[in-house]
């Protein structure tokens, strides 16, 4: 689950007195008892503070001068009374301090929902789908007026991803376009170019596509506290790549490194995104896995890719292709 990876982008790590003046204004005088680096995240960094009256915050920088702070503060703004997710307490987007944008947010208790999946405990990872599977169906009630990525202010630059012909030129460009086949080699490029253009008709039919869409929607990125097998989700983070499309990314996502033989996750997650009014198709793991290609291909699509995150995505890709009738029974069964 992305253990090991290599980072995109170097840590931003100002010195304690360039902290303190970034965040002079929210803290009113106050004073930074201790900062500490947070682990998890490949791309912004993130540091723990706590002030002096013990109050703890996170200190959210981005690699990334551009808008992504900005849609980030915008969606955690729109979901704060639906979902769990930290509230933001200051921004500051000017890059007069730092040369990037940066949030601060309360602190969120938990932790990473993946530890949880290597404890292996079945009651507690059945109440854990329950539970993440009711927070999704809750995320996608959030409508757009069409699929496409957020502006600065949510606004929809259009983008579509239904339909086969426009699935089997976004792999092609993908293919073609950047440095995949060298990273991934020839053989398995032409493996994945034939899965795809084969498989590319279910996605004729994916349903709706104007939903809000985490898309990075995934047990890294979902704090829980527990008691027993009681799981209580307190936080869902990374919110800066969210656009709105299909809630089957989300699904894809989620269920990417998940043993589907030996699951205690997946049938309580799906059930209860259904109950909670979550709609998916026909076919919805395959189509969901279809569409988790292209974000798979996307990781990998850069000049230096980093081994460790390579060799996962190349494992990932090459279980999709060898699961694809497990994921046709195991969709049949889940209703």
């Amino acid at each position: 689950m992305k253990t090991g990876w290599e980072r995109s982008k170097p840590l931003i790590i100002p010195e304690d007195q360039t902290i303190t003046s970034m965040l002079q204004d929210f803290l009113n005088g106050r004073k930074i008892e201790k900062i500490e680096i947070l682990s998890g995240g490949l791309s912004n960094s993130n540091l723990k503070i706590i002030l002096e009256n013990k109050v703890t915050v996170v200190l959210r920088i981005y690699n990334d001068p551009g808008s992504k702070a900005q849609i980030e503060m915008k969606v955690l703004e729109l979901v704060e009374n639906i979902l769990p997710v930290p509230q933001v307490l200051y921004h500051d987007f000017s890059l007069s301090h730092i040369d990037y944008p940066f949030l601060l947010l309360s602190w969120v208790e938990g932790f990473q929902l993946s530890q949880l999946f290597l404890t292996g405990e079945e009651a507690a990872l059945s109440n854990a789908g329950h539970e993440a599977g009711k927070y999704l169906a809750r995320m996608h009630s959030i409508q757009f007026s069409s699929p496409g990525f957020f502006d600065k202010q949510l606004n929809i630059q259009k983008f579509e991803l239904s339909g086969s012909e426009a699935f089997k030129d976004l792999i092609d460009e993908m293919i073609n376009g950047g440095p995949v086949t060298d990273n991934l080699g020839p053989e398995l490029t032409r493996n994945i170019l034939k899965f795809t253009t084969d498989k590319a008709h279910l996605l004729d039919d994916i349903g709706n596509q104007s939903s809000l869409v985490h898309s990075d929607f995934n047990p890294l990125n979902i704090l829980i506290l527990t008691e027993g097998n009681s799981v209580n989700i307190t936080g869902i983070l990374d919110w800066e790549f969210s656009f709105s499309n299909s809630p089957l990314i989300d699904i894809g996502n989620m269920l990417r490194y998940e043993n589907l033989q030996e699951s205690s996750f997946i049938k309580p997650f799906i059930i209860s995104y259904h109950n909670n009014g979550g709609v998916l198709p026909q076919k919805w793991l395959q189509k969901a896995k279809l569409l988790d290609t292209i974000a798979l291909l996307d990781l990998e699509n850069k000049g230096v890719c980093g081994e460790v995150r390579l060799s996962d995505i190349k494992e990932l890709l090459n279980k999709t292709m060898m699961e694809w009738e497990l994921y046709s029974r195991v969709q049949e069964t889940i209703k």
